[in-house]
């Protein structure tokens, strides 16, 4: 018979979970579900399981149909499945385990070597797995149930940021609450966002895009996105340290390298938990350290204008051979005038296309809402900018009004401080022949 388990504590038991894993919707926010009693537990279990012998059967001919049908069918009976007596969940004292994660990081940032980057990642994970037990009361937060048997808490992590990762397979921790006092909660929660931080501050400590997108998980989840714009800098700025040395030696980055691009998703994330907070410096100092870079500018335009770039390169050379082919199939001009003659066709042809669809493309603007570009603003600008210019948007739609009859009577510090950001990047919000009957 199966036992009551304390709340948030997931499945209720192994079959139940075999199940439910097959149907990822019916398990969205299974940890936390209340558990229902023991009678039930038990009537639920035995109906799926009654399930599983019809999927076992052959198939049979028409033949043998129509005789069975001419037949009383008997009542199947199903297999009977043992359900597990209980669901065993890993505890651990909250207290020992933070004072586990503080040893851990002084070892490490005490060694006069580089730091192992799979150390690094096994104490974030570490920290990871804290916040959600500080948070949810278990390892796995509400969005973070394990999709498929067998898979660890890095690979559920970095999947959902598009990242994979290998790490044990342990089973999720569950806190009961009698010993997580909400003053402890908040002295926990502060002490690994601070760990967390501290441990990427160092210089033997390097900062890869797995590492980052977990730190800014646990940061964004504990409600601590101050501690993230200078993390952000350190990602494209930060020394990088040689493992092979010791003492440990270091090497200067280039910042504007596309690599050093902090993710689109991650950025989101940060500015998300930044209004969140109401902190529009903490704001500011996110998109200055993100989509205002020098390394995002660039990683942009190789990510979107590589291969129209490369097409648009690529023309001359091929209206060239066209041209050389295409002339010596006629005789109403010499060869020679007739090839540069295509040649210029084609390029004129494609050019103009091209041309327009670049200022369709830039000057665009169904996506803007309060903030747009100031009139003169190159329209390359406008382009590989615009994601700094929506993040602005997002901002002022979040401290202006929400009635949009309102918008435009906005007052205060915090208000006029965003209108001077605006400006002093050739942007304008809330421009007057733009907004609601003024047009």
């Amino acid at each position: 018979m199966a036992t009551l388990v304390p709340r948030q504590a997931g499945f209720v038991c192994r079959s139940c979970q075999r199940v439910l894993a097959l149907n990822p919707s019916r398990r969205h926010f299974i940890s936390l579900a209340t558990i229902t009693p023991k009678q039930d537990v038990a009537a639920k279990s035995r109906k799926h399981a009654s399930l599983l012998p019809r999927t076992r059967k052959a198939a049979l001919t028409g033949a043998a149909i129509a005789e069975r049908a001419s037949q009383p069918q008997p009542t199947p009976t199903p297999d009977r499945i043992e359900i597990p007596p209980e669901l065993s969940l890993q505890t651990f004292n909250p207290a020992a385990g933070l004072k586990k994660l503080k040893d851990d990081i002084s070892r490490l940032t005490s060694q006069d070597v580089a730091a192992p980057a799979e150390e690094v990642m096994a104490i974030i994970l570490g920290c990871y797995q804290f916040a959600n037990c500080i948070v949810f009361g278990t390892s796995n937060g509400p969005h973070d149930v394990t999709e498929r048997p067998g898979e660890d808490l890095s690979q559920a992590v970095l999947r959902d940021l598009a990242e994979d990762k290998d790490a044990s397979k342990d089973g999720p921790v569950f806190i009961p609450d009698r010993e997580m006092s909400a003053p402890f909660r908040q002295n926990a929660a502060d002490t690994i966002a601070e760990l967390a931080y501290t441990l990427l501050r160092d210089p033997k400590v390097y900062i890869s895009q797995e590492i980052l997108a977990v730190y800014v998980r646990i940061q964004c989840l504990l409600g601590k996105p101050e501690y993230l714009p200078e993390i952000f800098h350190l990602y494209a700025h930060k020394k990088i340290p040689n493992p092979k040395t010791k003492p440990v030696t270091y090497s200067d980055p280039w910042p504007k390298v596309p690599k050093y691009a902090i993710p689109l998703d991650l950025a989101e994330a940060a500015l998300e938990s930044a209004i969140l907070k109401k902190n529009l410096a903490l704001a500011l100092a996110i998109i200055d350290t993100t989509v205002a870079t020098p390394a995002f500018r660039a990683n942009r335009v190789l990510r979107r204008a590589s291969l129209p770039g490369l097409f648009v390169a690529g023309t001359p050379v091929a209206a060239y051979a066209g041209a050389s082919w295409v002339s010596q199939w006629q005789n109403t001009m010499d060869v020679d005038m007739a090839k540069y003659t295509a040649i210029a066709a084609a390029t004129a042809y494609i050019g103009t296309l091209t041309t327009i669809g670049f200022v369709a493309i830039t000057t665009s603007n169904d996506q803007m809402v309060r903030v747009v570009w100031r009139p003169g603003t190159g329209l390359s600008d406008r382009w590989i900018r615009e994601d700094e210019r929506a993040f602005f948007d997002r901002l002022a739609l979040a401290w202006g009004f929400q009635e949009k009859h309102r918008w435009g009577e906005e007052e205060g510090e915090d208000w006029q401080r965003l209108r001077d950001e605006c400006g002093m990047r050739d942007m304008i919000l809330d421009k007057t022949d733009l907004m609601e009957g003024m047009q």
